[in-house]
């Protein structure tokens, strides 16, 4: 029964906003299976009513799939599914954990963990911070889409002073590594590791672990591990797909 559920989901993968209708073939090839099982497999999951076929014998998914995508909008707050994964990652890094998400110019704290160190509060939900300093304005800043990534790029580099260029190369070496590193950057004293919490396949949140230099430094690669796989886990739990872009450290 696993093995069939498994199949299925590999089906419903295979459709993207740059493929959304595919013939037979090309689904068995993206699956992996034989041509004639996938045959029974797509034909299944049209009586059910989750695929659709076109005139053109191409397939698609079913505004019966849409239905269901508003019910987990209307049921999976991200606070929500992200809480548990917060709370391990501070109970294993021992610093503070913040969960943050884009708008526009701006991020905004969106829940925070905080540890019982001296010197563990540094966040609080709610609190909106321009996208110039940090390891979290960083992380978000390198997966802005577009035209919102050239605007913000501009403000942060004109309110830091921080070369255009400059910053360019780093966001660049953040996309690459698949995390975020800063040590006193937006305050002093205070280190952060950022990594990205994919909504869908987009960066539309990170998960940051914040806490005093002298106590991140020593640990800093355990951190690094400690935020991308929960980001990933998170990213996970909201349905992205699996990323491979970490680096290990």
């Amino acid at each position: 029964m696993m093995r069939g559920v498994g199949r299925t989901m590999a089906v419903f993968d295979c459709f993207s906003e740059d493929r959304p209708s595919l013939n037979l073939q090309s689904i068995a090839n993206r699956v992996g299976l034989p041509k004639s099982t996938t045959f029974r497999l797509v034909q299944s999951l049209e009586q059910a009513g989750y695929l659709v076929r076109q005139e053109n014998q191409e397939y698609c998914l079913s505004h019966k799939l849409v239905r269901l995508a508003r019910l987990v909008g209307i049921s999976s707050d991200v606070r929500r599914v992200a809480r548990s994964v917060l709370e391990e990652a501070a109970k294993a890094s021992g610093e503070t954990v913040i969960l943050n998400a884009a708008r526009g110019r701006e991020r905004v704290c969106l829940e925070v963990i905080d540890t019982q160190s001296p010197l563990g509060s540094i966040a609080k939900p709610g609190q909106h911070v321009p996208l110039v300093d940090g390891a979290t304005a960083k992380l978000l800043l390198a997966y802005l889409p577009g035209s919102d990534f050239k605007e913000a790029v501009g403000y942060a580099s004109k309110v830091s002073g921080q070369p255009r260029s400059q910053l360019l190369s780093e966001l660049e070496q953040v996309r690459s590594a698949g995390y975020a590193v800063t040590h006193g950057e937006r305050i002093v004293g205070v280190s952060a590791v950022a990594a990205p919490v994919r909504d869908t396949d987009d960066v539309t949140y990170c998960i940051a672990i914040a806490g005093p230099t002298a106590r991140m430094k020593p640990r800093l690669s355990e951190h690094i591990r400690i935020a991308t796989r929960a980001g990933e886990e998170v990213s996970r739990r909201l349905g992205a797909r699996a990323s491979h872009g970490a680096a290990a450290v």
